[in-house]
């Protein structure tokens, strides 16, 4: 019995070690893609779609308007908030900014996104969080600039970071969001792109026009992003923007349980994606799971020698650290770096726990 616990303990650790190389290549390709610039700026739409969102708005809605870019408008659509958020952007007078409420008051944010949608002029379309700020003055033209490479691309995934602040917790929940950039980015690398985040996030309206918007999972309350994505994205039509101008800034949870709601509702719809993306993504998290509780049974009740076991760790963690050296480096996130063993086990009990959470609570946006 032990060696065949032995075995697949094995197994788990190529698995493992097989997707972090993969990673850390993509992420080599991605950091020497560079984007020709070109004298066309095609004009842009913004959008942000908000609810209950009066401490950061403001913030957010200056912090695009003030982007050095030509051509765009920006479209604020109030999702029913109680909190007098609308108010506080009326004062604004600047001809680019519209704003709009929404008329239909839905689960999720699917309407109101529609709407403004519909209302955009422009072709192009970019979406952000009313809490979330541009790491500079050139995140359109960076997105832009993406976008127009190619006649065939029609989607630019961006990157979302959070803020850094002191503890654990901001550390977790940085290396999660991470992680999880690390896994669509290099998906969609390698022409399998299946999510993408709403805080940085482009694309053409006339592809959203033309898979019929978020028809086919309007009654899902969460997915307007990577939902979206699963369904109209293909190897050929999606692009990944690691440029650090076109980073957009949020901040993290500052609780484990509002960390865990928020990420409860990616379960919900992760459940929607293509039968090769949920094969993919469980094959990861279960080899990373399956590691560690392989270890702990054969550390507690095995008669094999400590030193093999932790070798075996030691090894993982090793190629680990090696392998997702470059991606750290390109989202400025060395510092999590020697922290990476904690928050690697962090990450088993995250992928133990979050499943359980979201069976037990109901998500709401």
């Amino acid at each position: 019995m032990e060696n065949i616990l032995i075995i697949i303990l094995t197994i788990c650790l190529i698995i493992v070690v097989t997707f972090w190389f993969l990673f850390y290549k993509a992420f080599v390709l991605l950091s020497k893609t560079e984007f020709t610039p070109k004298d066309i700026q095609p004009a842009v739409s913004v959008i942000v779609c908000y609810k209950n969102a009066k401490q950061h708005l403001h913030t957010t809605i200056q912090s695009i308007l003030n982007q050095q870019y030509p051509n765009f408008e920006l479209i604020a659509i109030d999702d029913f908030s109680i909190d007098g958020s609308y108010d506080t952007l009326e004062h604004i007078k600047d001809d680019r900014l519209l704003l709009l409420k929404a008329e239909k008051d839905t689960p999720g944010k699917k309407s109101a996104l529609t709407q403004a949608i519909v209302y955009a002029k422009n072709e192009l379309l970019l979406f952000t969080d009313a809490d979330c700020i541009p790491a500079s003055t050139g995140w359109i033209r960076s997105m832009t600039s993406a976008m127009i490479q190619s006649e065939e691309t029609e989607i630019v995934l961006g990157y979302g970071p959070l803020h850094k602040t002191k503890g654990w917790l901001n550390a977790f929940v940085r290396y999660e969001t991470i992680l999880t950039a690390m896994q669509y980015m290099s998906y969609a690398v390698f022409s399998i792109p299946y999510m993408g985040v709403g805080r940085n996030l482009m694309y053409k309206k006339s592809l959203f026009l033309q898979h019929n918007g978020f028809k086919s999972h309007e009654n899902i309350a969460s997915g307007d992003d990577d939902l979206m994505i699963s369904k109209i994205a293909t190897g050929k039509n999606t692009v990944v923007n690691l440029k650090s101008e076109s980073f957009v800034y949020s901040d993290g949870k500052n609780s484990l349980l509002s960390f865990f709601n928020q990420k409860s509702r990616h379960v919900t719809t992760s459940v929607h994606y293509k039968f090769e993306h949920k094969v993919l993504l469980f094959m990861f998290a279960f080899a990373q799971l399956g590691f560690y509780l392989l270890l702990v049974l054969l550390f507690a009740f095995g008669n094999i020698s400590t030193l093999i076991l932790v070798l075996f760790l030691a090894l993982k963690w090793l190629l680990q650290m090696i392998f997702h050296h470059k991606a750290l480096k390109i989202f400025s996130e060395q510092d999590l770096y020697w922290r990476f063993p904690l928050l690697d086990v962090g990450m088993m009990i995250y992928y133990m726990t979050l499943p359980i959470y979201s069976f037990f609570r109901n998500s709401e946006w």
